[in-house]
């Protein structure tokens, strides 16, 4: 089941401040590098961290000024996921990042309860989702044919015999494609080479199905999801929401 309005629903939301978004950009880099070391090409999470930095218009002088501070001002941030069900069985992933644990949790279950959610056992919920590239094209000028010739094009390049795209789907808003994480940056640089313009890449967790909600339930969502945001320890949040019924 495809999602209609990528677009809409991930890129121009604007619940949070750009600060916000710039402070939790800030500390997932510094926690990347303290973990992985500061070189971005021998730390796939600090290289990820970045690459979400740079989309999201930090400076590249704030991101080597994290880089550098990250043995001083990351010493106590605790890495957490944590999985959950909300309304209709929805599957959700929730990052955090926190020098309080208890805090984090706490504040998550409450979360949960408004959304009549809960929190579940480890990999209860991941087992539903594969960690995979999202690279999120603008339509203008593109058809699926089209679209599909320059991928081609892009591949070849490559020259590997592994699967390198699982999928291309053409949404309301936008062309959406699902990549083999190892070789996603090189699919997207390539992409970019041939004048496409990208709106969004970056790997995620990716639904192998999607849920439906009600309006109600959906609307209870959309709370959660506020929260979420408005929570300094949290990082994201992925769900399996497809659309309302």
């Amino acid at each position: 089941m495809p999602r209609k309005h990528l677009i809409a629903a991930g890129i121009t939301k604007k619940q949070q401040t750009q600060a916000k978004i710039w402070m939790k950009l800030a500390k997932e880099i510094k926690a990347a590098a303290k973990v992985g070391g500061p070189n971005p090409d021998a730390n796939p999470r600090l290289k990820a961290a970045i690459d979400k930095a740079l989309q999201n218009n930090l400076s590249r002088e704030s991101i080597e000024k994290n880089i550098n501070g990250s043995q001083k001002n990351a010493a106590d941030l605790i890495d957490m996921e944590y999985e959950g069900y909300g309304p209709n069985g929805l599957g959700i992933i929730v990052k955090a990042l926190s020098d309080n644990e208890n805090r984090t949790v706490s504040a998550l279950r409450g979360y949960f309860t408004k959304l009549n959610g809960k929190i579940a056992k480890q990999n209860s919920v991941k087992t539903n989702f594969n960690y995979l590239g999202e690279i999120l094209l603008d339509k203008e000028g593109l058809t699926e044919e089209s679209l599909t010739e320059k991928v081609f094009e892009v591949l070849e390049t490559i020259g590997t015999d592994e699967e390198l795209v699982q999928n291309i789907i053409e949404n309301d808003d936008c062309f959406q494609i699902i990549t083999n994480p190892k070789y996603f940056y090189k699919i997207r640089d390539e992409l970019n080479n041939t004048g496409l313009k990208i709106l969004l890449s970056e790997i995620k967790y990716i639904p192998n199905d999607y849920i439906n909600l009600s309006q109600d339930d959906f609307n209870k969502l959309q709370r959660f999801l506020d929260q979420c945001e408005d929570d300094d320890d949290i990082q994201w949040v992925v769900t399996n929401f497809g659309e309302v019924e």
